[in-house]
């Protein structure tokens, strides 16, 4: 067990300010107070305020202070880590200015509210000291605390934690948990690119250098992106790490951004892959296909989430701005490369699918792009949360009454643009090209696609508890979706005649799609949390054709498999590597989850291990929560699926 003193070391180490960005224009001050009193109650995961609570606690503190961009002081630090003595516990947190309101005495005996400006604590994760055997490892678990508080505890940015902080929004702050040997942060966005691939030995080290290279942007302004481009080009070239990388980081910054407040980083985006795709940096082709990744898993997800149910009723849009973004600079490329799209005689199979998916890509993001051409938005792409945060100028809050009714909305998408004549001959060719393609399966199935997302683990906990657990996606398909997308097709005028779309309806109704029927689905999504029950708001006919091997994976790797592969070697290596495993949660109450492998046939049942009559336990690791006590596996033959075997206990990976 670590002594006060190593435990101290770690925290030193973990907010050395060489560890941090900040704009030339912010200054950062870390305080250490040996004994500071603050407010101090904890529910359901949430850090009261002062406003909600009386209890108070004494803790050494180490305060991260961020001084405003004209250098005024900072009186709230931004993070915070906590240490408690006694109960050798660490606590991360950090603080967010917000609109709120506070009690005062109008009157002697009168208490009245007004408006005002509060700092909200919020509680990033908590760390419990007897688990660490060397001073590395606490300050590595640290690290990624601080790195979630910076940049939000989930890729999908739903409650407030889970956000950004507005500093890193607005490109003042960034955290590199591998920290450099600087006495003094960074201030040059450059520098961040410099600090890319290094690090190799931890699964986040893809993230973090997505997080680098988008604090860069964030932080530069439109005439500094190239040299972000050449910094980018030159750091890959300095330390052996191939070009290929490159697209890699791109795709993962795509994964893991949010964009409320909506800045200029979508612009710096799209400068940079421009830049990118400069034959002396990586090219058009590669760029081609990070522009076509996006453009199709954009349209997915707005296939699920759209903007009529979901996103605050659409008040929340920025996905739509992106996916304009990207469509322009898409469309350009065609303009100017309609070879890496066009079918060619010479092409090999690989060369014929890949251009196929970037067709796809183009009539993918079309659609969406024409379905939201004129749809009502607020005056900026907000959510009643984020809403509430103080911005600086220019931003400005949006009236309240645009975030709850999309009647009283001024704004249009793309109302000053219309989709039809930024198509060049070129452009509109390839998408006459992507309706031939609807010959496939592959594509017509394409047209109905979507993504929704999941915490199985979570469902344990109560309503407005916060919720850490492992984020799983699930590819789903309707058909009704893909059949009204082909009569948009038509509509807008891309089919030759009436006998053409019904064949292409008679092929997608004789389409083989085997999945696992949204209607099925145990229906105990908790209130305000994202569930595979979201399908069934979207279209009545969803089903669910696997788990993202991404997601899987990173749910799998804190839980011991090696019990199952001594017990059942064949369902572990399945579990481990088949592409088309779909592990969800159960429909009866039975077991809890299952995992269905292509056929649809059940290979694998998990169970939940608790004492009887008890509540699942759950214990936080490296900023996510999993079921303490494990999960109990039972492998099935398909042939004879009614009558599993007992097979192994899967326990967590401390």
């Amino acid at each position: 067990m670590l002594n006060d003193q190593q435990i101290r070391t770690a925290v030193t180490d973990a907010l050395n300010p060489g560890c941090f960005f900040v704009a030339a224009t912010d200054r950062l001050r870390i305080v250490h107070a040996a004994n500071e009193e603050v407010v101090w109650e904890i529910f359901r995961g949430h850090l009261l305020d002062a406003s909600r609570t009386r209890q108070r606690r004494v803790f050494e503190s180490w305060n991260v202070f961020l001084a405003g961009p004209a250098g005024e002081a900072a009186d709230v630090p931004r993070l915070s880590i906590k240490l408690d003595v006694d109960e050798r516990r660490v606590y991360v947190t950090r603080n967010i200015l917000m609109y709120g309101w506070e009690a005062y005495e109008q009157a002697p005996g009168v208490i009245a509210s007004r408006p005002a400006q509060k700092w909200i604590p919020e509680l990033v994760g908590t760390i419990d000291l007897p688990r660490f055997e060397t001073v590395a490892a606490l300050r590595g678990e640290l690290s990624t605390y601080v790195f979630l508080a910076v940049i939000g505890t989930s890729r999908l940015p739903i409650t407030s934690i889970e956000t950004p902080l507005p500093a890193f929004m607005l490109g003042q702050l960034a955290y590199l948990p591998h920290g450099t040997a600087a006495s003094q942060p960074l201030t040059d966005p450059r520098t961040l690119v410099g600090q890319m691939f290094c690090v190799d030995s931890v699964s986040d080290a893809p993230l973090i250098d997505a997080k680098l290279l988008e604090a860069a942007l964030r932080a530069t302004d439109a005439q500094g992106v190239a040299s972000l481009a050449d910094a980018l080009i030159a750091r890959c070239r300095g330390c052996g790490v191939a070009l290929d990388d490159i697209p890699r980081v791109l795709v993962s910054l795509f994964n893991h951004v949010a964009l409320s407040p909506y800045t200029s980083f979508v612009d710096h985006l799209v400068a940079l892959l421009v830049d990118l795709s400069d034959p002396r940096r990586l090219g058009h082709e590669p760029v081609i296909d990070v522009v076509s990744y996006m453009l199709r898993h954009l349209v997915r997800h707005l296939t699920a989430f759209d903007l009529i149910r979901f996103h605050n009723l659409g008040a929340n849009y920025p996905d739509a701005l992106l996916l304009d973004a990207l469509l322009k600079l898409y469309l350009a490329m065609i303009d100017e490369h309609a070879a890496s799209f066009e079918p060619c005689a010479e092409d090999n199979d690989a060369a014929v699918k890949q251009k196929r998916r970037r067709r796809r890509a183009l009539r993918q993001a079309w659609l969406i792009r024409k379905q939201y051409e004129g749809h009502r938005v607020p005056d900026a792409p907000t959510s009643p949360g984020e809403n509430l945060q103080v911005l600086p100028q220019p931003f400005a809050r949006v009236p309240d009454e645009q975030i709850a009714r999309p009647e009283t909305r001024r704004k249009q998408l793309y109302s000053s643009q219309p989709l039809e004549p930024l198509l060049a001959e070129s452009a509109y060719r390839v998408l006459r090209q992507s309706i031939d393609d609807l010959s496939h399966a592959a594509e017509l199935r394409e047209l109905g696609m979507a993504v929704f997302l999941d915490r199985p683990l979570g469902i344990f906990k109560q309503p407005g508890e916060v919720d850490r657990t492992p984020l799983l996606s699930y590819e789903a398909f309707s058909r009704e979706i893909a059949e009204r997308r082909l009569r948009e097709l038509a509509r807008y005028g891309l089919f030759s005649g009436d006998a053409r779309l019904e064949g292409y309806v008679r092929s997608l109704n004789s389409l083989s799609v085997q999945g696992f029927p949204a209607s099925r689905l145990p229906g105990t999504q908790r209130p305000g949390t994202v569930a595979l029950e979201d399908a069934q708001k979207t279209a009545t006919d969803f089903v669910f054709l696997r788990t993202t091997r991404q997601s899987l994976s990173e749910f799998l790797k804190h839980y011991d498999l090696q019990p199952l592969t001594d017990a059942a070697p064949e369902f572990a290596d399945w579990l481990y590597a088949d592409r088309d495993v779909l592990l969800i949660r159960s429909p009866t109450t039975d077991s809890f989850m299952t995992a269905f492998d292509r056929a649809m046939q059940p290979r694998l049942v998990f169970d939940i291990v608790t004492a009887r009559g008890d509540q699942p336990r759950y214990v936080e690791l490296v900023g996510r929560e999993y079921l303490a006590d494990g999960l109990r596996v039972f492998a099935s033959s398909p042939a004879n699926s009614s009558k599993p075997s007992v097979a192994a206990l899967m326990e967590l990976r401390r």
